[in-house]
């Protein structure tokens, strides 16, 4: 695939125009610097108009397109969880994700971690720089404990003090004139109440005093990092920001997972509400997430009542905020959403087959996160809902965690080519693309087993059937509960590994290569140590993996890495899996016949390799007989 790329001066101004149907919002200007708290990456200088450049070019010479866009860590493309648990009960759902056999790479305490012994009333401890002490008697253990379990660990925060009950902290700030502005708060939102509603009003009150820290004085950010540091010191790696979107206060946040985060080499995290993308620089600040939304089918015809204040978007919406074209949200490279929906409405219990419905569109996302609002009894934990709603969320996490190179490698290519993983299908908003090759097509009406889906140009595989299918046609596709419908793009080369219960516990030393060849393919596998921002100097491996399609054979050749990275191994060990094909005649490498197996039910025919030099390269032919 090529790319146009136009360069100034000591900018980088990149257009690009010709990256596919599956590639998300064109770039905008960039600055010359990206600063973050361990790299300045200094963009480059060159005079040249309109030079076309290939993915393998831009990969060769460790250009971008999209030099504002900032990778999270590796794990934050795992399953993440959130809850209103305090220290006890934080470890025993942790313990309980695990022993479930559910993968898990971090999980944050929302807003109660400043006050869980009165269900976050509020004012008093918001926010004190104390937090809460009986409800988390001994954070440092809890958070050891989390590591031990190679769990990232995270927590609430928002970006203003309230003075009842907190007037050494905010006095504090307002002498040092740290407060952008001071205002009465009759909101009621953690202000002697402890409804979770961001803006319900709850008749007249009193109200409190309140400062909203001036994110814009470098010496009130200073200060109030400082404040801040002994959380992360304690062994927290993360922040979940609510309240706000703004590019100052989310600098300011995701600066600080960077500096004081004892788990990371620079690479920060943070959670922030979708909003605050007047400029490119947003993306600096990953990651983002779709608001509180509803746990609902659609907010044409709800099935549940809920109160004003709850944000008018339901799993139906909730998926065009993706995809819409118009729809700034639908830009943002790395966005997440409540999976289950947040706010259950006014009911007891939420619905099974919703939830399920809405867990499968969240694990083919380019984040993956579980949470709820804590009025919800099942705190979107699947085996609170059933065993069969269990037995799904198992199966999809775990694909989840197994394609994690392939959306990794996405992800690389979200800043080097400008490629959104979640790529939009014109006049279809209710399906998309997950990288080139993935079609997904979620189910968001009740009691549908079926659903119309629009197939793009080319030839399509059904990734539960095997089915090929042609494109730029629409098909009525069956989609049982336990099914969401995928679809394969012919010519598709997926790397998978085996699963790891995290991304830090799995590794890319044994990889298997899905192949589908009706069609010439190729894909760029993008690895690096997955902590650190060397990737933003070009610390990171590349290897371009190609598939070629002749009458009666397929060849695959894997390049020799380019590049390197602190920690990467010397060798790697491939399965390599041809689908939906005739029993071969033969499999040559290097013109010796090697061996192979083919599984007739399946048509499939496996090729494995074992300690192959990243820095040789390798190829093999396979002849069929016909």
């Amino acid at each position: 695939m090529d790319c146009w790329i136009y360069r100034k001066s000591s900018l980088f101004l990149y257009f690009i125009f010709a990256c596919g149907w599956g590639s998300g919002a064109m770039p905008r200007q960039t600055g010359n610097t990206l600063n973050t708290a361990a790299t300045s990456y200094e963009v480059g200088y060159q005079d040249t108009i309109f030079k076309k450049q290939s993915i393998e070019s831009l990969i060769e010479q460790r250009l971008v397109s999209d030099t504002n866009l900032i990778l999270p860590p590796a794990w934050a493309f795992g399953m993440l969880y959130g809850g209103y648990t305090n220290q006890a009960e934080t470890i025993e759902r942790v313990s309980k994700i695990l022993d479930q056999d559910l993968p898990i790479d971090a999980y944050w305490i929302d807003s109660w971690f400043w006050d869980h012994a009165n269900k976050g009333l509020g004012p008093d401890k918001y926010i004190d720089f104390k937090a809460d002490t009986t409800g988390y008697p001994n954070r440092k253990a809890m958070w050891d404990i989390l590591q031990s379990k190679g769990v990232k660990g995270g927590f609430w925060i928002w970006d203003c003090i309230q003075q009842t009950g907190n007037e050494a902290a905010f006095e504090a700030f307002q002498k040092r004139n740290f407060f952008r502005d001071v205002y009465l708060n009759k909101n009621s939102w953690h202000n002697k109440s402890t409804t979770t509603a961001m803006f319900e009003q709850e008749g007249d009150k009193p109200g409190t005093l309140t400062g909203n820290i001036d994110f814009k004085n470098p010496e009130a950010v200073t200060f109030f990092k400082d404040k801040m540091r002994p959380f992360f010191e304690e062994g927290a790696d993360f922040i979940k920001l609510d309240r706000t979107s703004s590019i100052p206060v989310c600098k300011a946040m995701f600066e600080m997972t960077q500096e004081f985060g004892k788990e990371t080499k620079g690479r920060g995290f943070i959670l922030s509400h979708t909003g605050g993308q007047e400029t490119e620089e947003y993306k600096r600040y990953p990651a983002k997430w779709t608001n509180d939304t509803r746990s609902d089918w659609n907010i044409e015809n709800p099935l549940i009542q809920f109160n004003n204040w709850v944000p008018k978007v339901a799993l139906k919406e909730n998926i065009a905020m993706y995809t819409h074209p118009h729809k700034t949200s639908s830009e943002i490279p790395f966005l997440t959403n409540d999976l289950g929906g947040f706010d259950m409405g006014k009911t007891d219990q939420p619905e099974e087959e919703l939830y399920i419905r809405w867990l499968q569109f969240s694990m083919l996302n380019a984040i993956t996160e579980a949470f709820s609002q804590p009025e919800n009894p099942t705190g979107n934990m699947p085996w609170n809902y059933s065993e069969k709603a269990e037995s799904i969320f198992r199966t999809y996490a775990q694909l989840r965690m197994q394609l994690f190179p392939y959306i990794y490698s996405n992800a690389h290519l979200s800043r080097i080519a400008g490629k959104h993983i979640i790529g939009k299908i014109p006049g279809n908003l209710y399906e998309y693309t997950l990288g080139d090759d993935l079609l997904v097509a979620p189910v968001y009406e009740k009691g549908a087993t079926s659903r119309t889906v629009f197939l793009p140009e080319g030839l399509w595989t059904n990734y539960w059937t095997g089915e090929k299918l042609k494109g730029n046609q629409t098909y009525q596709v069956e989609a049982p509960l336990e099914r969401i419908p995928i679809f394969i793009k012919q010519g598709a080369i997926i790397p998978m590994r085996a699963y790891a219960p995290s991304v830090e516990k799995g590794n890319n030393e044994t990889l298997f290569i899905h192949l589908y060849p009706t069609a010439n393919g190729q894909f760029h596998l993008l690895e690096d140590d997955g902590t650190s921002n060397d990737y933003l100097t070009g610390g990171y491996a590349a290897t371009l993996i190609k598939m070629e399609v002749q009458t009666n054979k397929t060849g695959l050749q894997v390049s020799p890495v380019q590049g390197s990275f602190i920690g990467m191994s010397s060798k790697r060990n491939w399965q390599f899996i041809i689908h939906n094909v005739p029993r071969p005649k033969e499999v040559m490498v290097k013109d010796k016949v090697t061996e192979f197996s083919y599984n007739e039910k399946e048509r499939t025919v496996t090729v494995s390799m074992s300690s192959v030099l990243k820095n040789q390269g390798l190829s093999f032919t396979v002849e069929y007989i016909r």
